[in-house]
């Protein structure tokens, strides 16, 4: 059975594959049919901003709770975590050669840089599953000593 650390990772994993659906599909809608863009008007900046903040912000945020703040942390756990770093730079690898195919439509800069940027957020999350895989090895390592 699962802790529930390793259910709020899941979770994460689960997040941040939405994140990267809902952005390649945010940009194909931008890049449209033909590469002609869309029929009709938008604002991207607050479409995008919605994206950001139903998957990926709260992805980051329980990472952060469940793999640096939590005392007792699974191995799975930081693994789920680390992967979803992978997951998330992968991800934005392919968005990354998705922008420059957006034509109609001027982006703001932060939209047309959302691949790089979401590339550190993926590092991050890299970072947060391996710390917290090396601080589960050294508890490990210690009660193993303690009990020799």
């Amino acid at each position: 059975m699962l802790k529930t650390d390793e259910w709020l990772s899941l979770t994460v994993i689960g997040l941040v594959v939405l994140f990267i659906f809902l952005t390649i599909s945010f940009f194909s809608f931008l890049i449209g049919p033909n590469s002609t863009g869309p029929k009709t008007n938008i604002e991207p900046s607050s479409s995008f901003i919605q994206i950001i903040f139903i998957s990926i912000g709260p992805a980051i945020v329980l990472s952060f709770f469940t793999n640096v703040l939590s005392k007792d942390i699974s191995k799975v756990s930081s693994l789920l975590v680390l992967f979803s770093g992978v997951i998330l730079i992968i991800g934005m690898i392919y968005v990354y050669f998705l922008v420059p195919q957006v034509q109609n439509i001027d982006l703001p800069i932060w939209i047309s840089n959302i691949p790089l940027i979401f590339i550190g957020f993926g590092i991050l999350l890299f970072l947060i599953g391996l710390i917290s895989y090396k601080k589960n090895y050294k508890q490990e390592q210690k009660k193993t000593f303690d009990l020799d």
